[in-house]
């Protein structure tokens, strides 16, 4: 089965407006160019004359100021260069943070689409829009806000409107190259192949099926892939993985990709929680509406197995393995129980305390793997693990949990750099000694329960990375419904596949 089809979307950047007429002529106005009622810089008076003064009539009336998000839509006296004007503001210098030129790219979105237009040119005319990773943060803003995961049982007419292809001109007097367009057009393809896995309804998307086209886009890069089921699993001693996986009539899948440039110094290995779905296991997610949205518990593989795609075709310098594990947590004859002492794949052994806890049961194999066979000198892992972390940063931000403090710093200032928000936590030891058990090495669930969640969960997950530099980054809030500037509100976010190459790009100049 093939990947949905998403509606045709093509960015363009020229360094002068179209000739063409376009449906719609977006124009960005910072709050500052706005005094009492009259524009204040030369570029948009410039503009303003050409379009027989449009933008100028908004502005006097007080119809626009110019603040963030702001909207007016106005029939353009000028109707060779657009039918309609889109003014929009985006607020005060000081208040501009990455992010927001990503939310203004979504806005953008909003407005094309509910005013039904498929040509549109984007004058990038704001203070705040001056530099390329800006540009990008548009652009990208723009692909995900047009995106739409597809009706499955959608009408002939609406089938047609969404193979009509929706065309932005991006307008910058600078920024303007092939280096600028390629990182856009990469960036842009890994976020809509995470979201494709992430939104995918569970019966559909399960581990083979992730496995299947994450093989296919690496085949298409030239990147090695090796996927492992079942039968291999179980000769390689993944007893933790496969005991999650037990009661699911869906066969596990390890799948691991391996992008290696000529010349690295470094290994970097992603690892990514794949739950495809998960009820709970028997200790099952009650009521039954807490189970709504567990298809997006594989988002931690799907950021991972994208990324590495981008790290390849950038061309990145340092060797990158993605590493993510699949399987379904189900309720079956063969299910795994509270009681039961698995054996890991690193030996070591962990007590059931709680089969909904099965996100760091999976990762526990995993890591290992990571640290192990693939060698890593440092392990990034991603997952949505713990709703403690919603409790402590909403749908804001994601946690990190860092075991060095170079890393931390690298994750904390590729945050920084990608507008994607992160907050670091400590993991103290008081907290790490309530995961060690009495009958097995280690339990699932420390002696206070849920108490310190996620301090505990990630201290559960260094015991399997032996001394290998180590950050766990818990995405339970922002992996879908992510209400963090600069995010789409519904569905898959995409949240971590700019992180993870730009965490990349700072390993490799280290």
């Amino acid at each position: 089965m093939h990947l949905p089809e998403l509606r045709p979307f093509h960015a363009h950047y020229v360094s002068a407006l179209p000739e063409a007429t376009s449906d719609l002529l977006f124009v960005f106005v910072d709050e500052l160019c706005i005094n009492n009622k009259t524009l204040q810089n030369f570029y948009l008076e410039n503009l303003d004359t050409s379009l027989n003064f449009t933008i100028s009539s908004l502005v006097s009336l007080g119809d626009f100021e110019g603040k963030w998000l702001q909207s007016s839509v106005s029939l353009s006296l000028n109707p060779q260069i657009a039918k309609r004007i889109v003014l929009i503001g985006t607020g005060k210098k000081d208040d501009f943070i990455p992010a927001r030129s990503r939310q203004l790219g979504i806005k953008l979105a909003e407005l094309m689409l509910a005013l039904k237009a498929v040509n549109v040119s984007c004058l990038c005319s704001s203070f705040l829009l001056q530099s390329k990773e800006q540009l990008i943060q548009l652009s990208l803003g723009a692909s995900l806000g047009v995106y739409k995961y597809p009706n499955s049982n959608a009408r002939a007419e609406e089938v047609s409107s969404v193979k009509l292809p929706l065309n932005i001109y991006f307008v910058h007097e600078k920024f303007i190259d092939n280096a600028f367009m390629k990182k856009t057009s990469i960036l842009e393809r890994s976020l809509n192949l995470c979201r494709l896995l992430q939104d995918g309804p569970p019966n559909i998307v399960n581990p083979k099926y992730v496995a299947h086209h994450i093989s296919q886009e690496a085949f298409e890069l030239g990147l090695q892939v090796n996927v492992f089921g079942a039968t291999q699993l179980r000769e390689m001693g993944f007893g933790a993985m496969l005991a999650v996986g037990g009661g699911s009539a869906q066969e596990p899948q390890l799948v691991v990709v391996e992008y290696k440039p000529e010349n690295y110094t470094k290994t970097l290995v992603f690892v990514g929680k794949g739950l495809t779905m998960d009820t709970g296991g028997y200790s099952i997610k009650t009521p039954s509406t807490n189970q709504e949205g567990m298809k997006y518990d594989m988002s931690g593989a799907a950021v991972c197995l994208s990324s590495v795609m981008a790290i390849a075709k950038l061309k990145l310098p340092i060797r990158v393995f993605a590493v993510g594990a699949l399987c379904e947590n189900m309720v079956d004859a063969h299910s795994y129980r509270v009681g039961d002492v698995l054996t890991s794949y690193s030996g070591k052994t962990i007590e059931v305390i709680d089969t909904d806890a099965e996100g760091r049961i999976v990762l526990s194999d995993a890591l290992h793997f990571a640290a192990k066979d693939l060698k890593a000198d440092y392990i990034v892992e991603y997952s949505t693990l713990t709703g403690a972390m919603i409790i402590a940063l909403g749908h804001v931000g994601a946690g990190v949990f860092a075991f060095d403090k170079k890393l931390e710093e690298t994750v904390i200032s590729a945050s920084e750099q990608t507008g994607e928000r992160a907050f670091a936590f400590p993991v103290w030891d008081e907290v790490a000694q309530e995961m060690k058990g009495t009958i097995s090495d280690l339990v699932n669930i420390g002696t206070t329960r849920r108490a310190a969640g996620s301090m505990a969960a990630a201290a559960f997950l260094k015991e399997f990375v032996d001394d290998v530099p180590y950050v766990h980054i818990d995405i339970a809030g922002v992996a879908d419904g992510n209400s963090s500037i600069g995010y789409v509100k519904k569905g898959g976010s995409g949240y971590g596949v700019q992180l993870s190459v730009e965490i990349a790009r700072q390993l490799s100049q280290s």
